[in-house]
């Protein structure tokens, strides 16, 4: 492990922080990278490295490991993945539906282990949503985790939650939960809207930040 870190932008919705790479490797601006962040396996763009001035915006210590330089391979296995999640964005928006849940999915990601999917959503009320996580789950034979991006986000009650579709989470029996599932209620992600505008109007944006690329903004 190395004793300098790397801004890396990662993730669908182009989150970046601070990776220590495990080898004495150098990169530059630009390059693609495999990292390990809070979420699993990624791939991510260096974007620059960390320093000191850094540390006014972001967490002062290191969010993930920085593992290697991206191959082609990587980038295959993305794309698969990604027209994967596609599929399970269609089946999720369906199987929602046809349950008659007050949710939208917005974007799904399955991460680069090709082990686990997050489900990202807008959630207009407390629901249980447990049907939805096994169905993807069993369908696609993937760890489904399922992110509320509702404003604000506020703690919830720990029930009515559906775990992350695995047998043995626990959360389906009224346990804990599993360690993907925080500490018995559910996603640590999950809250609410308090008003139907704030989500239509919060969606909206998301959906034209969707559309384009994002904005950089100097740090230093």
């Amino acid at each position: 492990m190395t004793d300098h870190e790397y801004l890396v932008s990662y993730g669908r919705f182009g989150e970046f922080g601070r990776f220590r790479p495990v080898e004495e490797t150098t990169y530059q601006r630009g390059d693609q990278v495999v990292v390990r962040s809070h979420q699993g396996l990624e791939l991510g763009t260096v974007l620059c490295l960390a320093t000191a001035g850094h540390g006014r915006f972001l967490s002062r210590t290191a969010q993930g490991e920085l593992l290697r330089p991206a191959t082609g391979e990587d980038q295959s296995r993305a794309q698969r993945l990604s027209e994967q999640g596609q599929q399970l964005f269609q089946e999720g928006r369906r199987l929602a539906a046809e349950l008659a849940l007050p949710l939208e999915i917005l974007d799904v990601e399955i991460l680069l282990d090709g082990k686990q999917a997050i489900v990202h959503h807008l959630r207009r009320q407390e629901c249980d949503y447990r049907a939805l996580v096994s169905g993807l789950s069993r369908h696609f034979d993937l760890r489904i985790i399922m992110q509320n991006l509702s404003l604000p986000a506020e703690p919830e009650e720990g029930h009515g939650h559906g775990g992350c579709g695995r047998p043995d989470c626990g959360q389906e029996g009224g346990g804990g939960g599993c360690s993907s599932c925080g500490s018995g209620g559910g996603c640590g992600t999950c809250g609410k809207a308090t008003k139907k505008e704030e989500v239509a109007d919060y969606l909206s944006h998301l959906r034209e930040t969707m559309r384009e690329p994002p904005m950089r903004t100097s740090l230093l």
